[in-house]
């Protein structure tokens, strides 16, 4: 079997569930690594996540990177640079991400444009996922085959974020803001902007038109200081987030986002129940609901949002150049990793 070559762009929480992947899996080979921080510049790949030396040097050079011909890049920024992407892209390289606003117009139309001009120049293929967005919303497209009509597909997210420790993260959210402060909604209406294109991709799979897409939300206040150790959300602040983007058509909601995120299980007002898990309600005839939700007490959200990426890379390294979505790819599984040492 001829491995693919990775690069992994990035060794953060999710790029370091990245890299150890790639490195045990049978069809993959981890050929290069960008650092970017100057830190880590230098440093094994392997020894960066944690894990034995893997003989791969992090490095800034992308052109050095790009000139090693990797089959794909594993993109995993906190943020994405469209000049990166397209770059990548031009030369041919396919690649993967959990940047999930990169499967449609979330950073805009001249971005989107940009990065499917790139994939036809280089012939290459870009895809996105994660676990939520991502993922989850695949399942219920496999459940939605045993329906004969669909009248609306809802998926839920209902967790306690604080084990995952990246307050960069839950600050973009609005968590430790003011419930009344206007920064607030927009904070968290643009960290939800990849469930936008969830649901357009949703959409295209189910062969439906949507006119428009909503978004609300509701927002649970800390009863007291809370202290994570990583961050501090203040008494009266905002400690939870209830959300839901809508997709309608004539002013019926068609198929749903929905999310219950909280710091902490209590101590906060209004305090949500959660299920801590994924709740997927597909209505139609007939109605079907299915939960996914962790076998052990500790779920580590940075492997769940990396492994639906990695795992595609066989499968978009083989797919038509551009934008591809996991309505358009066969089903992403862990092929080839079962009963691995």
């Amino acid at each position: 079997m001829t491995k693919l070559r990775v690069v992994q762009w990035t060794t953060g929480r999710t790029g370091t569930a990245a890299v150890r992947a790639i490195a045990r899996h049978p069809q993959l080979e981890l050929v290069g690594c960008y650092a970017w921080s100057a830190d880590k510049v230098g440093r094994d790949a392997g020894q960066l996540c944690g894990i034995e030396p893997l003989g791969v040097t992090a490095s800034a050079d992308i052109d050095a990177l790009l000139a090693l011909e990797p089959d794909c890049v594993s993109y995993m920024p906190y943020r994405p640079d469209i000049d990166h992407v397209v770059r990548i892209l031009a030369t041919g390289c396919n690649l993967v991400s959990t940047m999930y606003m990169l499967s449609g117009r979330g950073y805009g139309e001249e971005a989107a444009s940009r990065i499917r001009a790139a994939t036809q120049q280089g012939r290459s293929s870009l895809y996105t996922s994660g676990v939520y967005p991502g993922h989850i919303p695949m399942v219920s497209l496999a459940v939605s085959a045993m329906c004969e009509r669909v009248d609306q597909i809802s998926i839920l997210e209902s967790l306690d974020m604080s084990g995952y420790a990246n307050e960069q993260m839950f600050r973009a959210m609005g968590i430790d803001l003011e419930p009344d402060d206007p920064d607030a909604a927009t904070a968290t209406e643009a960290s939800c902007g990849s469930f936008k294109d969830q649901l357009r991709v949703l959409a295209h799979a189910l062969a439906v038109e949507l006119d428009a897409i909503s978004f609300r939300a509701e927002f649970a206040t800390a009863d007291q200081d809370l202290d994570f150790g990583y961050m501090t959300v203040r008494q009266g602040r905002i400690a939870g987030i209830k959300g839901t983007i809508a997709g309608t058509r004539a002013g019926r909601s068609l198929m749903e986002c929905r999310s219950v995120w909280k710091m902490g299980p209590d101590r906060m007002t209004p305090n949500w129940p959660v299920t801590n898990g994924y709740v997927i309600e597909v209505r139609g005839s007939p109605a079907f609901e299915c939960r996914v939700s962790p076998a052990t007490a500790h779920l580590d959200g940075a492997v769940t949002t990396a492994l639906p990426v990695v795992n595609a890379i066989p499968a978009v390294v083989a797919a038509r150049p551009g934008i591809v979505n996991h309505g358009e790819l066969p089903l992403v599984t862990a092929a080839h990793l079962v009963g691995i040492d």
